[in-house]
């Protein structure tokens, strides 16, 4: 029986396995989504084109507890907030291989440029990770994972709408007798609008536009039934216009422009040696290059990893491993740290009830040694459906290789950020209809916060900061065409200034926000439509940004069995917000669009 679920991993793996059924991220093991004991959320690619998604901010900022900031549109600076803590804070991965950049400030992902072309689902685990992924996993982590067709298939996507934007995607898929080969291509262009508005000393009327070229192949290699290699290259490139207009002719920037640059690789080996004993090999490498007219930024990622799992009995497997990343940078001066480390976990699951523990490791080049743990539980009562679940779990959170080199504002005596947070909730099925309610309460210290010192002009550890709150979700399907879905976060989040001895509401977090939606199929025809809304908010300069709700729906028609049309509306009743101080977001718009498929 072990070999057989050792055999259907393996298997799962290589094919697209279905979201629902397993989840990969929480214990770097697939295992039974009722078998997880974290706070999570699956995106299928299927939910992505019922929506008619764009990109992963569009994708994750529909998802409970998770919120966006971004400087303009598309292309434009955005981060990322999960349980009130910034996108530094969360670890970004594509297959289980981290991918960011880490010669940004926080050495964060670059959100505005990760692609989902070739996307078979995202993994979404909320609360502290750091005992299986390390360094940056404080609030989660958030897995791409790529497709593993199955099916042969060619689909030609063409998209335009406002803004002068165009869009053009191929993807193909061939299974092989021993594997698999896939490859997609898309080319972007928007003139896009102003990024910013009035209020911001940057302003220039001009439009700012948004342009990229990404090429995508995957491949799989299973030679016989006890060893399969996969892999993924990735090559993108880009620019975007932005605002750069000062009061002083002498800095402005008139019509300025930075350019984009991705490559991006993965290779991974999964071994069954034995009945009960598999092993997993990955490697992953990431370059990322950004010009501006002030200056390039190169920043390099490596990742080696590997994995055994043993299986005691069915329901009982360890698994544990080692990981190695380096990261390099290049702002002027090339810099570079690195991280080992080494973990443990063990995951049960006993008549109804799960638990998971894990314990890790870590030495870092320049500050040392951190150890991190998770404990959770969860436990299944099936005659009601119910499910009740508790995490808790320590992380940490490296500092940035600007931070500790950049110039002039560097400072090499930083602290690594240390966190500990827990959460609980209760998951229930809906008798009679089908449908799914989940409520969580979650809570996070951060201490040694790293930020900009006005009195020393350098990054310095400054304070702490606290998140907390309550998330409210579910998804009911009223009849067989027919289904809602909603989610509710309320949120405190704020920081402790050492300098005032104050505590201060973090910037750009709305205390509630919801999504409230439907999505409809009958026939050849689906309707999906939802509003977001997020209340008011405190940008970094004390200056509030008002709450507001936008209303947003995509239609589909299958023409002919090949042929499918469709058309996306976007801020319907064209409302005017900010997601940050000073900075416009799209207005009304609208996009037709048509994919043309055969098997």
């Amino acid at each position: 029986m072990r070999r057989e679920l050792l055999t259907l991993t393996l298997l799962l793996l290589t094919s697209a396995a279905q979201a629902g059924d397993v989840v990969i991220t929480a214990n770097r093991v697939e295992v039974p989504a009722e078998a997880v004991s974290e706070d999570f959320t699956v995106i299928t690619k299927e939910e992505i084109k019922k929506y008619g998604l764009t990109s992963i901010t569009d994708v994750l900022k529909y998802v409970a507890g998770v919120h966006i900031s971004s400087s303009g549109g598309p292309g434009q600076p955005t981060n990322l907030f999960m349980l009130g803590l910034p996108g530094k804070h969360v670890l970004v991965m594509v297959n289980g291989v981290p991918l960011y950049d880490p010669s940004r400030i926080g050495g964060e992902a670059n959100f505005e440029w990760i692609d989902i072309s070739n996307i078979e689902r995202i993994e979404v685990i909320k609360g502290p990770q750091g005992a299986l992924y390390g360094s940056d996993a404080v609030a989660g982590v958030i897995n791409v994972i790529t497709k593993r067709p199955k099916e042969k298939e060619f689909r030609v996507n063409l998209e335009g709408g406002k803004y002068k934007s165009f869009k053009e995607r191929v993807y193909g898929a061939l299974p092989l007798k021993e594997g698999f080969l896939s490859f997609s291509f898309e080319n972007f262009k928007t003139n896009g609008f102003s990024a910013t508005n009035e209020k911001n000393s940057r302003y220039e009327s001009d439009n700012d536009g948004f342009r990229y070229k990404t090429g995508w192949l995957s491949w799989g290699y299973r030679p016989d039934g006890w060893l399969r290699i996969t892999g993924d290259l990735k090559v993108k490139g880009g620019s975007v216009d932005f605002d750069a207009n000062n009061p002083n002719p002498q800095y402005a920037v008139p019509k300025a422009k930075s350019t984009y640059d991705n490559f991006f690789t993965d290779l991974k080996a999964d071994a069954l040696i034995s009945d009960n004993f598999s092993i997993t090999a990955a490697l992953g490498h990431n370059r990322e290059e950004r010009e501006y007219s002030f200056g390039s930024y190169t920043g390099v990622l490596r990742y080696i990893s590997l994995q055994p799992v043993y299986y005691f009995s069915d329901n009982l497997f360890i698994t544990g491993g080692v990981n190695y990343r380096q990261e390099k940078a290049d702002f002027s001066e090339r810099v570079s740290a690195h991280l080992k480390s080494a973990f443990a976990e063990l995951h049960g699951l006993f008549y109804g009830l799960s638990t998971t523990v894990a314990l890790r490791r870590d030495l870092h080049s320049r500050f040392g040694c951190k150890t991190t743990y998770k404990l959770s539980a969860g436990y299944t009562f099936k005659s009601t459906g119910t499910k009740v679940r508790a995490q808790y779990g320590t992380g940490f959170k490296a500092p940035s290789l600007y931070q500790l080199y950049g110039p002039w504002v560097g400072n090499d005596s930083l602290k690594a950020e240390t966190s500990e947070g827990w959460n609980v909730g209760v998951d229930q099925k809906l008798p009679f209809i089908k449908g799914k309610l989940s409520l969580t309460y979650f809570k996070n210290h951060v201490w040694n916060l790293i930020d900009w010192s006005w009195t020393t002009y350098k990054y310095e550890n400054t304070g702490k900061a606290l998140t907390e709150g309550v998330e409210l979700k579910g998804e009911v399907e009223l009849a067989g065409f027919l289904t809602l879905f909603g989610n509710y976060t309320h949120l405190r989040a704020k920081e402790y200034d050492p300098s005032t001895g104050s505590w201060e509401k973090l910037a750009r977090r709305p205390e509630f926000s919801y999504t409230l939606g439907f999505k409809s199929s009958y026939g050849k025809l689906s309707f999906s439509a939802w509003a977001l809304h997020y209340s008011d908010r405190e940008d970094s300069n004390g200056k509030t940004l008002g709450g507001f709700t936008t209303y947003n729906c995509y239609a589909s028609y299958r023409l002919w069995d090949n042929l499918e049309l469709y058309a996306k509306g976007v801020n319907l009743t064209d409302k005017d917000y900010e997601l940050a101080y000073g900075y416009n977001t799209m207005g009304r718009a609208l996009f037709v669009g048509a994919i043309y498929s055969f098997k």
